[in-house]
């Protein structure tokens, strides 16, 4: 009889050791479009045998465990691709916005306002003794302004939307790493005595680390117990079962910032929805907007220089024609700040930017960001005033002085288009005359800036068409190549 029952329990043996692997095939095509879930495989093997006098006989077949269906170069792989799809994704997204700005076909059309208004210039050079040509010339440099501005807004639009998206991916990548920690603990316990798998437990956690590439590049590694710990921007954000939460602050630009554990990690950031979203945002500053200002400053500018040359119908000269370009700056100093800042000479301005750097705490240089050249330096005093290239700044001491490492952002173009207005207000102040003897017909300033209009101007490198042309260029090829 025992032979019997032994024979019988070996056959029970197969059939539940089937049944199972079955349920694990089962199981398998059930979940074949979850996302996130793995293959499971049931490992078979047989029972320990039994002794007799004839030797050792085999009692069955039983399951060992199921196996996840895991290969970690693929795993890795995905992780990779995942970070690639979510940096082309925000670069995309804020690209093409940036590109709609300037298709003229359907938004504003800047370059068509602008010919008008040098169309304007020249309608004075055939009559300019006459008002109602005056007049026009005054309306189309305003309009040429108002689209000016207000393509300048829409790019600001882009650069906000790169903040909110910002913003939105650390929120969810903290999420992720909150419960990638919940995981790890669960993890921990299950397959503690390395008995058991976590397998389902692992397919989520698999899932979230997918996710997270998707938001930002990171790396991880497993512990011998099941607990993952993920790095991002060479931090230990994840520690077992300890967050370190990515925070956001904003900068003295009123940009966010990413910290981790209050230290700034935002240069390491480069992959993922957040880094494609922080790169954008750089990359649309630089080669967009600033280029863009870059642009309407130089007409402010060039314009000005011209017209004070000539005479007005009331036979006045040194008139503006519009507004002057003003300077702005920026703090990056606890112990200082700019307490004064102007232009004093609008001829000798450069179209650059600058930095003040401190390089002690009782020497600065002067340092123009777009020729990567130092054009001024000096000793500092509390009260200090540095002058170069047509710009005044005054620094004082704030609690402590100025130290090594600090700095004062100053520029003469992030205002140029908010603050761009005419300075003249009646048609009769445009001056088109070199001679006041030669009033009202006298056309030779006007046609000195028709002239303007259509050379090249040294501080853009190409006449003003030519430069607003590789402004839309650029835009095209950044939202082509995303």
């Amino acid at each position: 009889m025992g032979a019997l029952f032994g024979i019988f329990e070996i056959g029970k043996s197969g059939l539940i050791a089937s049944q199972t692997a079955l349920s694990v095939v089962s199981n398998n095509i059930a979940n074949v479009n979850t996302p996130g879930y793995t293959k499971k495989e049931a490992i078979l093997e047989t029972m320990s045998p039994e002794k007799t006098r004839a030797g050792y006989i085999g009692r069955g077949v039983t399951v060992r465990h199921i196996r996840r269906k895991y290969y970690e170069f693929l795993q890795r792989q995905i992780y990779t691709q995942s970070q690639n799809l979510g940096t082309s994704e925000s670069l995309k997204a804020l690209y093409t916005r940036v590109e709609e700005v300037f298709n003229e076909q359907a938004g504003q059309n800047l370059s068509g306002a602008m010919n008008e208004y040098f169309e304007a210039w020249q309608s004075i050079s055939v009559n300019p003794d006459e008002r109602s040509v005056r007049t026009v010339l005054l309306q189309k440099a305003s309009s040429f302004i108002e689209v000016a501005k207000d393509m300048e807004h829409q790019i600001e639009d882009v650069l906000q939307e790169a903040e909110d998206r910002k913003s939105d991916a650390a929120g969810r990548i903290n999420t992720i790493l909150r419960e990638i920690a919940r995981l790890n603990v669960q993890i921990k316990q299950i397959e503690a005595g390395g008995i058991q798998k976590a397998n389902d437990l692992r397919d989520k956690r698999e899932a979230l680390l997918t996710e997270l590439g998707s938001l930002v590049d990171f790396s991880y590694i497993e512990d011998e117990f099941g607990s993952v710990t993920v790095f991002v921007a060479q931090r230990a954000v994840v520690d077992g079962d300890i967050v370190r939460p990515l925070q956001l602050d904003r900068n003295i630009e009123g940009e966010y910032v990413i910290k981790v554990d209050g230290q700034d990690v935002t240069a390491n950031i480069h992959g993922g929805q957040l880094g494609g979203a922080l790169r954008a945002e750089e990359e649309i500053k630089d080669n967009i907007l600033k280029p863009f200002r870059k642009l309407m400053a130089g007409i402010i500018l060039e314009t000005n220089k011209l017209h004070q040359q000539g005479y007005d119908l009331d036979g006045i000269n040194g008139r503006d024609f519009f507004l002057p370009l003003g300077v702005t700056g920026k703090d990056f100093s606890q112990g200082a700040s700019i307490t004064s800042l102007q232009v004093f000479d609008q001829s000798q301005l450069t179209l650059h930017e600058y930095e003040i750097r401190f390089t002690s705490a009782s020497a600065y240089e002067v340092y123009d960001l777009d020729t990567s050249t130092v054009v001024a330096s000096g000793t500092y005093t509390p009260g200090v005033t540095i002058q170069f290239d047509g710009i005044q700044v005054q620094i004082d001491n704030d609690a402590g002085g100025p130290q090594a490492g600090d700095y004062f952002f100053v520029s003469p173009l992030e205002r140029a288009i908010k603050d761009m207005s005419l300075s003249v207000s009646r048609p009769e102040e445009i001056a088109a005359a070199v001679d006041p003897a030669a009033l009202p017909g006298d056309n030779r300033l006007a046609l000195q800036m028709v002239s303007l209009y259509q050379g090249d101007i040294p501080a853009l490198g190409a006449t003003f068409n030519d430069y607003y042309r590789g402004i839309v260029t650029t835009s095209g090829s950044m939202s082509a190549l995303a």
